[in-house]
């Protein structure tokens, strides 16, 4: 008789109590805290409190459908197993925490869309390439350093309200035409200009004048 009464006793235990037992469960999100460290779960019309774990990349959401582990009153999520509401998940650490992705090769495939959002990136690689159809570069400020730069265009085309050049020595190779087209054009050389051409036309609208101390024409 006595032991029939302590099996009785054991069957009735509150449900709180035996969802407690060392096991795995399944539950559903109620809520998620700011920081996706703890979340509020139903575990068979149960409500508590659970941790998630950090092996749980994958940020629940509420109504998510996740695997609990319990034991001696503590709960843990360890993985989302179905999502019924948004149908878009973030990879991130409990608590925000630093993350990073190693590997002999990391492949990365996006068949829409990809978006890199941060105050800073830093990209460092023996060799970077960039291969698109299009590419826009928007900014307040832009500076490349580096010991020898190449660009090489069938048609290259810039557009700016104020251009600046600065070099020691400049040297400009064009095959064919070169055409200026301006209102006012300056120049100013400190020390000798030479230019020979196998012929040379000049044509004024109005007045052509030539200053200086002498003035030799052969």
């Amino acid at each position: 008789m006595t032991l029939g009464l302590h099996a009785l006793k054991t069957n009735v235990l509150p449900t709180s109590e035996r969802l407690l037992e060392a096991r795995h469960h399944t539950a559903r999100v109620l809520t998620v805290d700011e920081d996706g460290t703890s979340v509020e779960i139903d575990i068979a019309g149960v409500r508590q409190a659970a941790t998630v774990a950090v092996g749980c990349l994958v940020r629940p959401m509420p109504q998510d459908l996740v695997l609990v582990f319990s034991e001696a009153g503590q709960s843990f999520v360890l993985t989302v197993l179905e999502r019924t509401g948004a149908n878009w998940s973030v990879v991130a650490l409990p608590g925000r925490g630093n993350m990073s992705i190693e590997g002999e090769t990391v492949a990365i495939a996006v068949r829409q869309r990809m978006s890199l959002r941060a105050d800073t990136i830093d990209l460092q690689a023996k060799l970077f390439a960039v291969l698109a159809e299009k590419s826009t570069w928007i900014g307040k400020l832009y500076t490349l350093v580096a010991d020898r730069f190449r660009s090489s265009a069938r048609i290259q085309e810039s557009s700016a309200d104020q251009l600046t050049i600065k070099a020691i020595e400049r040297i400009a190779v064009i095959d064919r035409v070169d055409s200026l087209q301006t209102e006012t054009q300056a120049t100013r050389i400190t020390g000798v200009a030479t230019e020979t051409a196998h012929s040379k036309v000049l044509t004024v609208t109005e007045d052509l004048r030539i200053d200086g101390k002498r003035v030799t024409v052969a």
